[in-house]
């Protein structure tokens, strides 16, 4: 790779010609006013402060997007976004004349949100991943995309908290035996047994959703259970017995790349994303030189950072 082509490829340089257009748009947008100060007492309001201003209220900058947005507003709502411009420069002229903007720990985090959205901006727009990046991603990524292993049943529920002759075990081995002589079916199982506090059937649940509304041992009891037309159990939750009629276990599956095709996309973006901000902050971090000053040392054994240290 030649020189050129690894400045042109570097998210840096990307970053900081975004951010030069924007200040150059700025620049046109907010103009020195000669009647009084550097802003002095004009405001002037026109169509690329007022897109400006839409698209910092979104945080997207997609100007053809804004462009047809702009395009669209009716009279009024392009009135109500004049005001929202016009009193939002007054309070920010006002608030700099008073000095608000200085040692401000909001500010300083509204402007590295600023930072952070030209950035994703600029990954984002040189995103156009091939078919052949997607398959990688995706084969790199299989376990992601797996579908998990899955359970379809009823139960009925014997409360424990219920004052049952001989308690709610002996209680739930008598409703097995009604279940089986009337040959109860999924559906009938609302018919029998205490109000559980979840729900009655369970369809194409995983073991942790079980898990959550049963207790973990209930969960892997479950699991040691095969599909069958008969009521199985009793089982113990953490909330008294079950009877279960297990109809349907699922495995664990691979997906096609065709059915998951969008979800990798965005999951690839996501990522290059995250690692183009990386890059550009880690080489935008690169060019200063950090000083530490009256800062107490690293305890002995702990590497001492590679900056400058002014301290005692």
């Amino acid at each position: 790779m030649t020189p050129f082509q690894r400045v042109v490829r570097d998210p840096l340089v990307h970053f900081l010609l975004a951010g030069g257009l924007l200040f150059a748009a700025f620049a046109m947008l907010h103009p020195a006013d000669n009647t009084g100060g550097a802003e002095g007492k004009t405001i002037v309001v026109d169509k690329p402060g007022l897109m400006a201003l839409m698209q910092y209220r979104s945080a997207a900058f997609q100007p053809k997007y804004f462009e047809a947005r702009f395009a669209a507003l009716t009279p009024k709502d392009r009135q109500a976004l004049i005001d929202g411009y016009v009193q939002e420069e007054a309070l920010v002229r006002e608030a700099r004349a008073l000095g608000l903007d200085q040692g401000d720990y909001v500010i300083r985090r509204r402007l590295v949100q600023k930072m952070m959205y030209l950035m994703d901006d600029a990954a984002t727009a040189t995103f156009a991943p091939t078919d052949a990046d997607l398959q990688r991603y995706f084969q790199s990524h299989r376990d992601a995309y797996r579908a998990p292993a899955t359970v379809t049943f009823t139960h009925v529920f014997l409360d424990n908290e219920v004052a049952h002759p001989g308690g709610a075990r002996k209680a739930a081995e008598a409703v097995q035996r009604t279940l089986e002589l009337k040959q109860a079916g999924f559906a009938d199982a609302p018919a029998y047994g205490d109000r559980f506090a979840y729900l009655q059937n369970y369809v194409e649940r995983t073991p942790d959703f079980v898990g959550s509304q049963f207790g973990q041992g209930f969960a892997a009891d479950i699991a040691r259970l095969q599909p069958s037309s008969r009521w199985q159990g009793p089982i113990r939750s953490d909330y008294g017995w079950h009877l279960v009629l297990l109809t349907e276990r699922k495995a664990s599956a691979a997906p096609s790349f065709a059915s998951v095709k969008e979800q990798v996309k965005d999951d690839l973006l996501r990522d290059t994303v995250s690692g183009y901000r990386r890059k550009a902050i880690a080489d935008l971090v690169g060019r200063f030189q950090v000083r530490l000053v009256n800062l107490p040392k690293p305890p002995p054994g702990q590497a001492a950072p590679a900056v400058e240290d002014d301290g005692d």
